[in-house]
């Protein structure tokens, strides 16, 4: 089956698909993206990630389409409609549009939203391990980091060094050494059948996933700046996206240490999502 691209609300085939080089999001970086689960059809949680996508266009200065990202969910089920995609991924990348004098924008044209499916990918086949990334999460001070800015450059470098590793994911430190995130994902600990998530000042991005969990009143999850060390003596960690849901870690590896977890409480956590991704049915 030829799949679909929507490029601002007109459907193109993959082979048609085609953007000019003189966008923005190429020559800067300058637009966000959100990524989405798609269950039976429907897409989970999009309340969320409409709002990040509102308040990403808000720091990053957007003159339109802030007021008009009401109407990007039904475009978004018309893609999913014309891919007949069942169960995937649904990603959204916006673009400030053509005009520079060098960095300045000049708003020669209106903002680009390009909406494309993807089936889900598989996670992994061996042991997810974790390592600690050297380059540090830039300071929400620095960039607009709470929402999915194009600029992502340190979560790639982040990435790379964790494969040439042979880790899973890289832990990622705030700029005064706090415990961040992974390149990928939110990141929560277990000691003693209590769960501990980053706080917002650890330089996090705001995930869905992480939100929705917080707002999970029997969980009870305490929010904290940690350093390494707080890991070292946890019970189990595991990690959360919209992709994976919940991914419970197997090892971290510092230095030479290697610390073993459990995966007790990151597998029911696990289950809540799944049951949750289920009402859509």
């Amino acid at each position: 089956m030829q799949k679909f691209f929507l490029i601002n609300k007109e459907f193109v085939t993959e082979n048609d698909a085609k953007i000019s080089i003189k966008q923005r999001a190429c020559l800067f970086g300058d637009g966000i993206f959100e990524t989405c689960r798609v269950e039976n059809s429907k897409i989970y949680n999009f309340k969320a990630h409409k709002n990040r996508i509102k308040a990403g266009l808000q720091a990053l200065k957007f003159k339109d389409k802030i007021n008009k990202i009401d109407e990007l969910e039904y475009i978004c089920y018309q893609l999913i409609k014309k891919n007949e995609l069942e169960n995937g991924i649904l990603r959204i990348a916006i673009s400030r549009g053509i005009g520079s004098v060098g960095y300045l924008p000049t708003y020669d044209s209106e903002t680009l939203i390009v909406v494309e499916t993807m089936p889900q990918r598989k996670v992994s086949d061996g042991k997810i391990i974790l390592g600690i990334g050297k380059n540090k999460k830039p300071p929400k001070n620095s960039l607009p980091i709470n929402c999915k800015t194009m600029q992502g450059l340190c979560y790639t470098l982040n990435k790379i060094e964790a494969q040439e590793k042979g880790f899973f994911d890289c832990i990622m430190l705030s700029q005064k050494n706090f415990i961040s995130e992974t390149s990928s994902a939110n990141i929560f600990w277990v000691k003693n059948d209590q769960i501990y998530t980053p706080a917002e000042t650890c330089d996090i991005l705001l995930g869905t996933i992480r939100e929705k969990l917080l707002k999970n009143k029997n969980l009870k999850i305490k929010k904290l700046s940690a350093k390494i060390s707080t890991l070292k003596n946890a019970d189990e960690i595991f990690l959360t996206n919209t992709s994976f849901l919940v991914l419970p870690v197997d090892e971290l590896r510092v230095g030479k240490n290697v610390i073993k977890f459990k995966k007790d409480i990151g597998e029911k956590v696990l289950q809540f999502l799944q049951d949750d991704v289920k009402k859509l049915c």
